[in-house]
């Protein structure tokens, strides 16, 4: 059964990395697409202000909590989640199973260049693992309808059963959630930055910074001018809404929704996510193919 957490009104997943791992495992071997998504307190954010990125969490067939104040806010509550499940954990228990089974992997997205050095590093740790493409859409203001629908069948020509769209957040999610009957890809999900800490571009904070709930302070240091108003002034306030959750009483902390895999899965109506020409993304173009 799928046990959940209500926080702010958006439902994240009890899980840990290795559930995560089999649920995704269950995804492909169904072979209709699914969506996950990985929820820090700024997909919170986002939730909040929109309407429909609020259903698209919800909606999603897997939703992980990827930050610590996640877990903060779910322990106040009185049910906790059972652990931080992080895009670029996932993406590499991903590429293990992967090996195991034969799956076929597509990167799509980051900047010029990016992905395909985060597919050179999951080669290296992952021996023998398909990398079978990756597609790093030109920068520009709007995603054309041409550059949507060319992203759109080399992934249809390369047949993945994963893939892994770095655009950031909500355009990641809003595009996957846009054309993933298109796209008939098992496994997709949005990893944010994943592929710029695969590759080394950015460096990932230390274990112990993860574990104490500061690798934010660590990526800051790194990016100060990118990232100051997304953590100070957008993010503040969702962050004190979730600590102070306990004591207005608005969250339902436990619940059943439903199967997470096969044929019985019960998803909630699809988020109204915004079509091709919506979408914007930070990269050029290049696509290899393994």
């Amino acid at each position: 059964m799928r046990y959940r957490v209500n926080l702010l009104d958006m439902w994240i997943d009890k899980i840990d990395i290795t559930e995560a791992v089999a649920h995704i495992d269950s995804f492909v071997r169904a072979g209709r697409p699914h969506q996950v998504m990985t929820v820090n307190v700024d997909f919170l954010r986002l939730g909040v202000e929109n309407r429909a990125f609020h259903q698209l969490i919800n909606a999603a067939d897997l939703a992980v909590p990827d930050g610590m104040p996640l877990l903060w806010g779910a322990r106040l509550l009185g049910d906790p989640l059972p652990a931080r499940v992080t895009g670029i954990d996932l993406i590499v228990e991903c590429a293990k199973l992967a090996v195991v089974n034969d799956y076929k992997i597509f990167l799509l997205g980051a900047g010029p260049g990016v992905a395909e050095a985060a597919a050179q590093v999951l080669r290296q740790r992952c021996p023998g693992v398909r990398i079978v493409g990756t597609y790093a859409p030109p920068v520009t203001s709007a995603f054309s309808a041409e550059e949507d629908d060319k992203t759109v069948r080399l992934i249809q020509e390369m047949q993945p059963d994963m893939l892994f769209v770095a655009f950031g957040a909500p355009r990641q999610d809003e595009w996957i959630r846009a054309h993933m009957q298109r796209l008939n890809v098992p496994l997709c999900m949005g990893v944010g930055g994943a592929f710029d800490m695969l590759a080394g571009r950015v460096r990932r904070a230390p274990g112990w910074m993860q574990q104490a709930g500061l690798e934010w302070a660590y990526r800051f240091v790194q990016e100060p001018t990118r990232l100051w108003k997304r953590y100070f002034v957008d993010d503040l306030p969702i962050f004190l809404r979730l600590m102070a959750q306990r004591r207005t009483g608005t969250s339902v902390a436990h619940t059943v929704t439903g199967l997470l895999a096969g044929p019985e899965v019960l998803t909630p109506e699809p988020a109204n996510a915004s079509g091709a020409a919506d979408i914007a993304v930070a990269s050029e173009s290049g696509f290899h193919v393994a």
